[in-house]
């Protein structure tokens, strides 16, 4: 299925991002951003935006950052995703050893991934998007938690959360609440359905 007008730009080098768009068959090219993203959350932080609105203005960052180095018309999509855990915010973890801090600390309660996605072509942003699914971590014992870090080993650093749903991870919860895309950084459906009401895409 063909974009009729301009091929999609994805600021971002998430593998996960990149496969949903292209199990999807959109044709995109990759132009990831290297942001400080924690400097640019602090400073949402302190002017009192919500994650969600964070999450939202770092996926503005990102894209705005992209389309200075891009093509004029290009069309840019760029994400960004805030694990929240009670109002506390959980990075990705830098060793196994903060994966299991993480991982214990987030044990038996339910956190919320906010899920940011935007559209922006030159200097205006054209649409934007917030998922927040809801995960409930089961109450898993630290021998499991133990055999799970081993089997996963340092794949799990480039996670949010220290975990893949795609992949072991999902034996870490009891429920979820939200799409499985939203979950895994980039919600389908609305980007989806924006790209047709833009025309980008086959009505």
């Amino acid at each position: 299925m063909n974009s009729l007008s301009t091929s999609l730009t994805l600021a971002s080098a998430s593998s996960a991002r990149r496969m949903l768009l292209e199990d999807a068959g959109l044709h995109i090219r990759i132009r990831p951003v290297d942001l400080d993203e924690e400097t640019l959350r602090k400073a949402c932080t302190d002017a009192g935006l919500s994650l969600g609105k964070t999450a939202v203005s770092l996926a503005e960052s990102k894209a705005r950052q992209a389309a200075s180095l891009a093509e004029k018309d290009e069309l840019i999509l760029a994400a960004d995703q805030i694990l929240d855990f009670k109002g506390a915010v959980f990075s990705k973890p830098a060793a196994i050893s903060e994966a299991r801090e993480q991982l214990l600390a987030l044990r038996g309660g339910v956190h919320i991934l906010r899920t940011a996605i935007v559209l922006w072509r030159d200097e205006k942003k054209l649409w934007e998007h917030l998922a927040s699914p809801s995960l409930t971590m089961r109450s898993f014992s630290e021998a499991f938690l133990d055999a799970y870090l081993e089997e996963e080993g340092e794949r799990i650093l480039s996670c949010v959360g220290a975990y893949r749903l795609e992949g072991p991870g999902v034996h870490l919860f009891s429920s979820i609440e939200g799409s499985q895309d939203a979950i895994l950084g980039l919600p389908r459906l609305p980007l989806l359905n924006e790209l047709r009401r833009m025309g980008v895409l086959m009505s």
